[in-house]
């Protein structure tokens, strides 16, 4: 797929890690344990992240009802009720950090173990865009 073919998708964002705008598309995927994506999708960097996981979940239902009590870890940008409410409906929980004002969530010690293989994650798996 051409750049040009994309740049309809493509918005301005913001990525708080560079504290940076940028114009593009947000990657977001999906993993097992080990690291391999299972479901990707690229969206525009104005939607909001729950909407775009919850979308994905639509689309491959079978990925949260095949996999009994899957636990989904993300940030804490996917904190909202409705959000959970949506995953405890699919048969999943979310585990995230808590926020400063929140008390400690579930199994929140267990996400510094997890952390690298994320991040390792994120490193190696990228779409490059046809010139």
């Amino acid at each position: 797929m051409k750049r040009s073919d994309m740049a309809g998708w493509a918005g301005y964002g913001y990525c708080a890690s560079h504290s940076r705008f940028f114009w593009g598309l947000r990657l977001f995927l999906v993993c097992t344990p080990t690291g391999m994506p299972i479901l990707w999708a690229l969206a525009n960097p104005k939607l909001d992240e729950r909407e775009v996981v919850s979308a994905m979940l639509d689309r491959e239902p079978h990925l949260a009802t095949d996999r009994p009590s899957l636990l989904v870890i993300a940030d804490k940008g996917f904190a909202s009720k409705e959000f959970e409410a949506d995953l405890a409906f699919r048969g999943a929980e979310l585990l995230r950090p808590s926020f400063k004002r929140e008390k400690k969530r579930r199994g929140e010690s267990l996400l510094k173990s997890v952390r690298q293989p994320i991040e390792s994650v994120n490193d190696t798996n990228c779409i490059p865009l046809a010139p």
